[in-house]
């Protein structure tokens, strides 16, 4: 598998509000996948894109992949890594404006490039909360 570049984020639900919010960001449709990891796709002029509600990310260098509910993958079609993390860039721009996400822009979960939090909050987002957590 290629290397490619992603954006984490959290919350994931709801959903709808999530995808209409990374589809504005390129101004497109991001359209349901019958089959695959993802569920949610687009072809961004020369940039693929596919969204899913699960990944198997775990902690790892102190980083909390596990915590970020949805992954937004993208790859250049040409394999122009520049063209490539400048869409990334942009679409991780719009949750990081919106102040409600927790996004996360990394390039093969070995580099993390930037991250957003909502106001006052902290840089990754909470634990989840559950009996465990109450024990």
């Amino acid at each position: 598998m290629t290397s490619h570049h992603s954006i984490l984020i959290h919350p994931g639900v709801p959903g709808e509000s999530l995808t209409a919010d990374v589809a504005t960001a390129f101004g497109t449709r991001l359209l349901p996948v019958a089959r695959g990891p993802a569920d949610y796709s687009a072809d961004l002029g020369g940039t693929g894109l596919e969204r899913g509600l699960s990944h198997d990310y775990v902690e790892d260098r102190g980083i909390p992949f596990d915590r970020y509910q949805v992954i937004a993958s993208l790859w250049d079609f040409g394999g122009d890594g520049e063209r490539e993390r400048a869409s990334a860039e942009h679409i991780f721009n719009r949750p990081a404006e919106l102040r409600r996400y927790w996004p996360a822009l990394i390039f093969d979960v070995q580099a993390v490039i930037a991250t957003a939090a909502p106001p006052k909050r902290e840089t990754f987002p909470p634990p989840p909360s559950g009996v465990m957590d109450e024990l």
